[in-house]
């Protein structure tokens, strides 16, 4: 095969593979999505239809009508924000956006995506579109507020507890927003405020008068743990009592808390090991890299044997595209015995990609695959396929589609993978033959509509100089391919089959 083909062939089998992979998760999502999104839609046009003698009705019912118009569109681009393919599907919404920029449901979605994208300031824009939106989620909407704004000035601590107010929290949310501020700027303060707080709650609750008990929220049930495991322990130690807030701000998802009080404690004590971790920590799920890359350096100099953190500096180095010392750390990870190995392996194997460092991948992809683990997918089989093919390791690729094929019976993927890849050989034996065939067969079984298995079909009744059924299969796969994402490759193995066949004669 010259190397155009087999570089469309290669496009061709990327993009089959993926759409394979895909294709019944997606589907589900779409129509469960549809038929919520058009009835959602269809009770709002007839509440609005009891009020047609208005004016501001009519204009809503036009509206909803361009909404229904787009739902197609919006349907197929929220499949981006579930593959978290987030820039795509950020790219497609805006276009909504332009034609609709009243509805609240798009805006929750552009903020969404800005905020997985880590653009808080930006995210907490849509947002205050859509403040009185049932729908929307008040706990994320407060963390992008707080992630895009200076919390540690005191001068700013009105500003930000009007818009905590803003949000209408339930009173318990309210306060623990509020106090946990407070901690950013002076924590003895927002410790007695906390204690304080509690007490209340516990002589309410001991009151025998009050029948109905009070239940502490999550956010602050967390808090209120780390208060009682400090005095558990019995130790006279406000840093360590300090260190416990912390870590609960960190464990209920309020990363910009639980980094500044962080920093606040390691300004008196700079080595406490348990608190450069959370601040690593922090910093890491807020995008500061750099930061957490300090804490780190700070840490391993005290603990040399942390697989976590060992782990955690290689993610950091990854992150900053520093891929040498990434796989350094990798290597300690794995000596000290990380336990995720399925998740380091296939971390390493994009910073091979990335280096371009084309055998260490390929067998990092071997040694993914032989882990006999649970926790690999199709995609992870299919992925260590496709790069064996397009480095020409067929035999390899073989052996990973074999293995595949036991591993996920009822996908058409590796049944098509192993019939092309035997059919790349000049000569094939009598058993290879047959193994094709039955490759062949069964992926018919699966999906007889698709035009690949014709295809390949074709390309075995040429090799075998069966040039009228080759050429039969070939048109089959003309018309089954609407889209001629393939016309390219057809046409090529058609002539092939064409001059083989004039050259019999």
């Amino acid at each position: 095969m010259n190397k155009k083909i087999f570089s469309i062939v290669v496009l061709i089998i990327l993009s089959f593979a993926l759409n394979s992979c895909n294709n019944t998760e997606i589907n589900k999502e779409t129509i469960e999505y549809s038929d919520w999104y058009l009835d959602n839609i269809e009770q709002e046009l007839e509440e609005q239809n009891k009020k047609n003698d208005s004016k501001e009705a009519n204009k809503r019912l036009q509206e909803l009508r361009k909404k229904i118009e787009l739902k197609g569109l919006i349907t197929r681009w929220d499949l981006y924000f579930s593959n978290k393919e987030y820039t795509t599907a950020l790219t497609q919404y805006l276009q909504v956006y332009r034609n609709v920029p009243w509805d609240k449901e798009i805006n929750q979605k552009i903020w969404d995506i800005y905020y997985k994208l880590w653009n808080y300031s930006r995210a907490y824009e849509f947002y205050s579109n859509i403040k009185d939106y049932p729908q929307l989620d008040k706990k994320i909407a407060l963390y992008s507020y707080i992630n895009s704004v200076d919390i540690t000035s005191t001068w700013s601590t009105e500003d930000i507890n009007n818009e905590i107010d803003s949000f209408n929290f339930s009173e318990q949310d309210n306060f623990y927003y509020k106090n946990s501020i407070t901690c950013t700027q002076d924590f003895s303060l927002c410790r007695q405020k906390f204690q304080d707080f509690f007490q209340k709650i516990e002589e309410e609750n001991n009151n025998e008068e009050n029948i109905e008990k009070i239940e502490l929220n999550e956010n602050l049930k967390t808090i209120n743990d780390a208060f009682v495991n400090y005095k558990n322990f019995q130790i006279d130690d406000l840093i360590y009592k300090a260190a416990l807030i912390s870590w609960a701000y960190y464990q209920n998802w309020f990363y910009k808390v639980a980094l500044e009080t962080s920093k606040n404690i390691l300004d008196e004590n700079k080595w406490y090991k348990p608190v450069l971790k959370i601040a690593a920590k922090s910093a890491y799920e807020l995008w500061n890299y750099i930061e957490a890359r300090d804490f780190l350096i700070e840490y391993n100099k005290i603990e040399t044997k942390d697989p976590e953190m060992s782990y955690f500096t290689w993610r950091v180095y990854e992150k900053l595209n520093e891929y040498v010392l990434s796989v350094i750390h990798f290597s300690k990870a794995i000596n000290i015995w990380y336990s995720d190995i399925e998740d380091i392996k296939r971390r390493l194997i994009f910073i091979y990609f990335e280096i371009e460092d084309r055998e260490k991948m390929l067998k990092t992809f071997r040694e993914l695959v032989e882990l006999e683990s649970d926790k690999l997918n199709i995609r992870d089989f299919h992925l260590a396929v496709y790069y064996h093919i397009i480095n020409w390791d067929l035999d390899n690729a073989a052996v990973i589609s074999e293995k595949a094929k036991t591993k996920f019976k009822e996908s058409e993927i590796f049944y098509w993978y192993h019939a092309w890849i035997m059919l790349q050989k000049e000569e094939i034996s009598t058993i290879q033959e047959r193994l094709i065939e039955t490759n062949i067969r069964k992926w018919i079984e699966i999906n007889p509509e698709n035009p690949m298995i014709q295809m390949v079909n074709g390309i075995y009744q040429s090799k075998k100089e069966n040039y009228e059924a080759a050429l039969e299969s070939f048109r089959k796969s003309l018309d089954l391919d609407k889209n001629r994402e393939y016309q390219e490759t057809i046409e090529y193995w058609i002539d092939q089959t064409l001059k083989k066949m004039n050259n019999k004669k």
